[in-house]
């Protein structure tokens, strides 16, 4: 697996996991990117559950090595802390809204299958 540093706004936890938290202590809910060497999964995860059942959902994003590099990727809420989003390179690749997803299979040439209206509500970063 290959280690991931990454930004202020994210932290790294054990084989390659990225997580964003919301800002806000009301929320439960984290979003997690992980990578375990041969496929990349975001995920929707739950605090207060126990168990299996912290993982509410699971968004495929890649197979095979990672073609990013560490300064490359974040996991961010949106402005209004609705959507929790995977990026590369500055561009969205996958969200989740609750039980909505949006995108995944990521593709370093490819374009994100992920509705033009979720996209601005994550600003600029």
């Amino acid at each position: 697996m290959q280690p991931l540093r990454l930004p202020s706004s994210v932290s790294c936890g054990a084989r390659g996991v990225l997580e964003g938290r919301s800002a806000s202590e009301s929320w439960a809910l984290a979003g997690v990117f992980e990578h375990d060497g041969e496929t990349g999964y975001i995920y929707l995860y739950d605090q207060f559950k126990s168990g299996n059942q912290r993982v509410t959902g699971a968004i495929h994003v890649l197979s095979g090595r990672l073609d990013f590099s560490e300064s490359e990727v974040e996991v961010r809420w949106s402005k209004d802390e609705e959507l929790v989003g995977f990026f590369v390179r500055g561009r969205l690749w996958a969200a989740f809204r609750g039980a909505e997803k949006y995108g995944g299979d990521y593709r370093s040439e490819g374009q994100a299958d992920i509705l033009d209206s979720v996209v601005p509500l994550f600003g600029a970063c």
